[in-house]
């Protein structure tokens, strides 16, 4: 230990000198490490109530989307017919509309014309808004087709119903759109008993017994590009037949992932659950119930329709 006594004055300051620089220093870092603390503080305080203000400004953005589209979804779900089986002639009716958003580009459409009754099942390009937008297109075009024509004849009514949405999409020859639609358009009438379809890349199922007749459509899509007039649509005839039920789907079903490998639903699959059932009821209960456990945790891929019926 030093004795500071016996030091002569010099000498402690000496020995001082390097202690109260330190002492200082030390001060002086402690300050500007609290300042700086403090400082930081009132940044991530001025960050927090940034992000909160941003935050509510996100969430308003947000709910202003979510009603808008919710609206969108009354407006849709106004225009889509609550079809009664009694009053088009059904024996037995069931189907599915099942958007993969809020609203969807899946639709269906119905009406009669005297003796006929036309069903419509379509599939427009796109989810969501634009593919509401395009059923709310079609189902106008439709029903303007049904004022002006006779119902009774599905390749006429694909052939305006393409006419129509070309001149709406103002199309010329050689133009294309990512616009279109693919659909079944099924008219039958009971006085007659007959059924005739025609699709436009959509199909009918005819099941009789334990037999599934599968009446393919043409292999051409509406409203996407340019066509000559008319188009000649193929259309399939069979009788109304007490033991027969039909079936039309849209590809939401086909297309959906899922199983151990990930692998597409498929139609095989489905009209397995049709060949196994007695009642147009029971078909649509199990291909639903199927297709739900087939899916599992898999994202819904598709808007998903599903029609069955029988006379």
């Amino acid at each position: 230990m030093i004795n500071l006594v016996a030091l002569p004055l010099g000498g402690i300051l000496l020995i001082l000198c390097p202690i109260t620089i330190n002492l200082v220093l030390e001060e002086r870092i402690k300050a500007f490490k609290d300042d700086a603390l403090n400082k930081l503080k009132i940044l991530n305080l001025e960050l927090d109530e940034r992000v909160k203000e941003r935050t509510a400004e996100l969430e308003k953005a947000n709910n202003l989307i979510t009603d808008s589209i919710q609206s969108a979804s009354a407006i849709q779900s106004a225009i889509l017919p609550n079809i009664e089986s009694n009053n088009y002639g059904f024996n037995e009716l069931v189907y599915i509309w099942e958007p993969r958003d809020i609203v969807g580009g899946d639709f269906y459409w119905v009406q009669q014309q005297e003796d006929w009754t036309v069903l419509v099942v379509a599939d427009c390009t796109g989810h969501s808004i634009p593919g509401a937008f395009m059923t709310l297109i079609s189902t106008t075009i439709l029903d303007r087709i049904a004022s002006l024509h006779d119902l009774s004849h599905p390749d006429h009514i694909l052939d305006q119903l393409d006419v129509l949405l070309s001149q709406t999409f103002k199309l010329s020859t050689g133009d294309s759109t990512s616009f279109g639609l693919d659909c079944g358009v099924c008219c039958f009438s009971k006085k007659e008993r007959i059924l005739r379809f025609a699709g436009a890349k959509s199909n009918l199922y005819q099941k009789l017994d334990e037999d599934v007749r599968e009446m393919k459509g043409d292999k051409v899509s509406l409203g996407d590009d340019s066509k000559q007039h008319p188009i000649p649509f193929k259309v399939m005839e069979t009788s109304l037949d007490e033991k027969s039920s039909f079936y039309l789907f849209s590809d939401g079903i086909t297309d959906q992932i899922g199983g151990a490998k990930n692998l597409m639903y498929g139609k095989k699959r489905l009209l397995r659950q049709i060949q196994t059932s007695t009642s147009v009821a029971e078909a649509i209960k199990k291909i639903m119930r199927d297709l739900s456990s087939y899916q599992g945790g898999n994202k819904r891929r598709d808007d998903l329709t599903l029609f069955g019926f029988s006379f």
